[in-house]
């Protein structure tokens, strides 16, 4: 009897303690995120264009890994400034120069997806200007912005340390085509993934010990 209630008690502490990391790790600014977009309403062919773009003063280095492609893409269709790799693969984002952008050529119909990680200086470095992070979906002319008509379907801002205010990263959609969700970082993985598996051995060791 002690053995069960002692193998109940220790179950019950260790969830409380997953959920309690659990909603730190939700409030906390995560550095990984998964982004989607969904262009089932579309057609035909048409452009996504990714913008990694530092504020008017000298901004603290940042950069964005953009990784894990899914989706019907085409040819690149232009690049400029600080970005290199290729989509699909993997991107590279630095905001050293003034304007830095992947504009892809893609089809419309399905759904779009990547990961994005940040880092860089801004998260430790003091400053005044920030660094914005865009995505926004052309039509074949790209002329015209599809699912959001003023620009950008998602944005993140990048904002670096700044007095007594620690460093942050914000998400945000403008269009419902466009989600956004965070990625846990590995070692959160691992915390979450240890615990269930005490809950389990717990669990093990409780029906061993209850009478038949």
């Amino acid at each position: 009897m002690f053995a069960s209630t002692l193998n109940l008690t220790l179950c019950r502490a260790v969830l409380a303690a997953l959920l309690a990391g659990s909603s730190s790790v939700a409030l906390a600014d995560p550095l990984g995120y998964h982004v989607e977009i969904d262009t089932s309403q579309f057609s035909g062919a048409g452009f996504l264009d990714f913008a990694f773009i530092a504020g008017n003063s000298p901004a603290p280095g940042a950069t964005a890994t953009l990784s894990q492609f899914t989706g019907a893409f085409g040819a690149l269709e232009t690049q400029e400034g600080s970005v290199t790799g290729s989509a699909p693969g993997t991107l590279t984002f630095g905001n050293s120069s003034a304007y830095n952008d992947w504009f892809q050529n893609v089809t419309l119909g399905g759904k779009f997806a990547f990961n994005i990680v940040f880092g860089g200086d801004f998260l430790n470095t003091a400053g005044n200007a920030g660094t914005t992070f865009g995505v926004g979906l052309l039509d074949a002319t790209a002329t015209s912005y599809l699912g959001n008509v003023n620009g950008n379907l998602l944005q993140f801002e990048l904002t670096p340390l700044n007095g007594g205010l620690p460093a942050s990263i914000a998400g945000s959609t403008y269009a419902s085509i466009a989600s956004i969700s965070a990625v846990p970082e590995a070692s959160e993985w691992m915390m979450l993934t240890g615990g269930l598996a005490l809950i389990g051995f717990a669990l093990r060791r409780r029906r061993a010990v209850t009478p038949a």
